[in-house]
């Protein structure tokens, strides 16, 4: 068998590199400076409101036989406010209401009713109607 010699690796000296052949410097990417825009104040607007004021509202109906008349609704909390009756059999009250839609009915002697001349009316969730009186 024969004896192989291994030949001892040269070292191989490292190349110069003149400024013409080096390579270019990589380019590293700087953050631009961020602007902060100015903070800018509210500003006030005027608004106008229209105040709406309450109104006195007459209640008015014609039943000559009632011993006692009130009316109940929205505007009072459904609580029976009296009414007066007048020689003529119209009972009336004035009750001061801000401006809306309100529900109501009539309570005859214990008895509620729909207001008859007034045909606005809407369902009173209890298979029955209220008037509506729109002020």
């Amino acid at each position: 068998m024969a004896i192989v010699k291994k030949a001892a690796a040269k070292a191989v000296p490292a190349k110069k590199i003149s400024a013409k052949s080096a390579p270019a410097p990589v380019a590293t990417a700087k953050k631009a400076p961020t602007k902060v825009a100015p903070v800018k104040k509210a500003t006030e607007t005027k608004t106008t409101k229209t105040v709406l004021k309450a109104q006195d509202v007459m209640f008015n109906v014609y039943s000559p036989e009632s011993k006692s008349v009130a009316v109940a609704g929205e505007f009072n909390g459904w609580k029976p406010t009296k009414m007066k009756k007048g020689n003529d059999g119209v009972w009336n009250v004035k009750i001061t209401i801000a401006p809306g839609a309100y529900q109501y009915k009539f309570v005859f002697d214990g008895n509620w009713e729909v207001d008859q001349s007034n045909p606005d009316r809407v369902p009173d969730g209890q298979g029955g109607e209220n008037s509506v009186k729109n002020v």
